[in-house]
């Protein structure tokens, strides 16, 4: 057996070495894919310090691909062997890399928890355990007669108002740095007049709104699908999320993609009316010192 693990500063060499081997398993990679494509648009997308990007190759062929852009969490790719997640932590620990945390398939992402910390004397927090669910036909039923348009700049109030609520109701320990720069984002589209968000309507008024977000190979990912507390169990989300599907089938996709927080049975429930159907199951965990435990220290 002949393991070889590279660290790489060049994003395209990255790109070219593991492409083909994330799209092997396409949806299960869809988020380390769909940043890779973003980073190629821009490489300070996500910031301004470099990417951090890993891969691990046995006689030749790729068998994990791991990526990070700071200070957002370790991202570690689908693999069919879980001792290569063993190599991982060793290759980082002799670089002396720091991790916030790391999002992966759940058995991934709990074993490198487990190692990382015994490691480096560290204590674990499972922040979310999500779902990917995938689609490839719309349920004809779930896709209602209500105005559904593309967000523009009349509607930013709005868009930003409802992002910031769904981020943070989602995201228990999103930063102001991190609401910031998505906000940023959101009103960067809207003043190129490339706004990725859909609204659907009620009366000529927004009721419920989804995001076209990352693109994957094949498929193209569905976030940001919120409707204000107020306005819920009346069906607005399941029509938006339906109408946008739908829309990116007839737009060239093969499939759509979303990823759903597992303590959430109705948004679930939701998605798999329109048609959704999970693929695999993925664990997001934050690591943080011992010591702000035992002080009891809120750890950001």
């Amino acid at each position: 057996m002949n393991m070889r693990a590279v660290f790489y500063e060049d994003l395209y060499e990255f790109y070219n070495k593991a492409f083909s081997f994330l799209v092997k398993h396409e949806v299960k990679n869809s988020l380390p894919l769909t940043i890779l494509n973003s980073l190629k648009k821009n490489i300070q997308k996500y910031g301004k310090e470099p990417p951090l990007m890993f891969s691990l190759a046995e006689n030749g062929f790729i068998k994990l691909i791991s990526l990070m852009t700071p200070p957002r969490d370790l991202i570690i790719s689908y693999t069919d062997d879980l001792n290569n997640v063993k190599i991982l932590v060793e290759e980082l620990s002799k670089k002396n890399v720091y991790l916030p945390g790391v999002l992966s398939f759940k058995e991934a992402a709990d074993k490198f928890t487990k190692l990382w910390c015994e490691k480096n004397s560290l204590e674990s927090k499972l922040l979310r355990r999500e779902r990917i669910y995938k689609l490839t036909k719309v349920s004809e039923e779930t896709l209602g007669d209500k105005l559904f348009s593309v967000a523009t700049k009349p509607h930013q109030p709005t868009v930003l108002k409802w992002a910031r609520e769904m981020i943070t109701e989602a995201l228990l320990e999103v930063t102001e740095e991190e609401l910031l720069r998505n906000n940023n984002n959101l009103k960067d589209e809207f003043e190129h007049e490339n706004s990725q968000i859909y609204l659907l309507f009620e009366d000529k008024v927004p009721v419920s709104m989804a995001r076209k977000a990352g693109k994957a190979p094949h498929g193209n990912a569905i976030n940001l699908v919120y409707t204000p507390p107020f306005l819920r169990r009346k069906g607005y989300a399941t029509e938006c999320v339906a109408k946008l599907s739908k829309l990116l089938l007839e737009n060239g996709n093969d499939y759509c993609f979303l990823f759903t927080d597992l303590s959430n049975p109705t948004s679930n429930s939701i998605y798999q009316k329109i048609g959704y159907r999970p693929i695999i199951d993925e664990n997001h965990y934050r690591f943080y010192s011992k010591k702000l435990k035992k002080k009891g220290q809120k750890v950001s």
